[in-house]
């Protein structure tokens, strides 16, 4: 049951930030700029992490 309500939110989600960011491509840049930042960070935070343990 949590897999299929997960699965249907990250569809929903996705199909949304499709429709949303493909009228506003400034947005979606941005967008993609922070979340690669974010991936950044929990990557340089988890092998921290992984060294120190």
């Amino acid at each position: 049951m949590h897999l299929t309500a997960c699965a249907v939110v990250h569809l929903a989600v996705g199909v949304l930030a499709r429709t949303v960011l493909s009228t506003r491509p400034s947005a979606a840049r941005t967008l993609a700029r922070v979340s690669g930042a974010v991936m950044i960070a929990t990557g340089a935070f988890l092998l921290l992490e992984g060294l120190a343990g």
